[in-house]
């Protein structure tokens, strides 16, 4: 007897309409698809209804593995911090070694729009997260600082990073919508009344100066916070 490899479907089959299934619904799905959102159109675009529509699902489905928005962005956070890589601590390094985090930190946010504003008022508890405060804190505790002293480093160091992020992401949408808005702003400056505004009025050129690097300020503000505490460093 010789039989078909292949026969079409009869067109009473069910199978001949069936849709393809759809992919399972994980917190790994919905974080990829969180990701993709926010990389694609920023944090305001971000809701359940648009997750449940990336998912091909019903919003109802996603509760079934998250409670809801704000654990979505515990896990956002969580995901990107996997790709933080911190050191094994040099205790005459420590400084640099710092500031290398902190870079890290600051160009991962950076990668994904205005994410880093899901960062403030939101202490992230996820185990990726964990593991870069952890590696961090020992950093700093190798650089010398007191216990207390490194305990509120974890806490300031980070905040200025998602902070300087956060407003470079805001300022790039600004740029977007307005990308005469800082030539509009050198002009308004320029045009104050040198008698009242002294030293204002004498500063513009360097109050407007484009970055040589784009990373200047953030570079600035990294030496003059790590300057404060290696200040606080016992000696070895």
């Amino acid at each position: 007897m010789v039989f078909m490899s292949t026969l079409p479907e009869p067109p009473w089959s069910s199978r001949k309409t069936a849709r393809p299934a759809r992919p399972a619904i994980t917190r790994e799905a919905i974080t990829g698809a969180a990701l993709r959102i926010v990389d694609a159109e920023g944090l305001e675009a971000l809701s359940m209804r648009r997750l449940a529509d990336q998912l091909g699902c019903q919003a109802s489905a996603l509760y079934g593995h998250v409670s809801g928005k704000s654990e979505v962005l515990q896990l956002l956070i969580d995901h990107v911090a996997g790709e933080i890589e911190v050191p094994d601590p040099d205790p005459e390094r420590w400084q640099e070694q710092v500031k290398d985090v902190l870079r890290a930190i600051h160009r991962t946010f950076l990668a994904h729009r205005d994410l880093a504003g899901a960062s403030l008022a939101n202490i992230p508890t996820g185990p990726n997260a964990m593991r870069v405060v952890d590696r961090f804190l020992a950093l700093l505790l190798a650089g010398g600082l007191s216990r207390q002293a490194a305990a509120y480093a974890a806490d300031l160091l980070p905040q200025f990073v998602t902070a300087s992020a956060y407003e470079f992401s805001l300022f790039e949408q600004r740029v977007e919508r307005e990308p005469d808005y800082f030539e509009r702003l050198e002009e308004y400056y320029r045009a104050l009344p040198a008698d009242r505004f002294p030293v204002l009025a004498d500063l513009v050129g360097e109050l407007m100066a484009p970055d040589e690097e784009p990373t200047a300020r953030f570079e600035f503000g990294l030496d003059v916070i790590l300057r404060g505490l290696a200040a606080l460093a016992e000696p070895s």
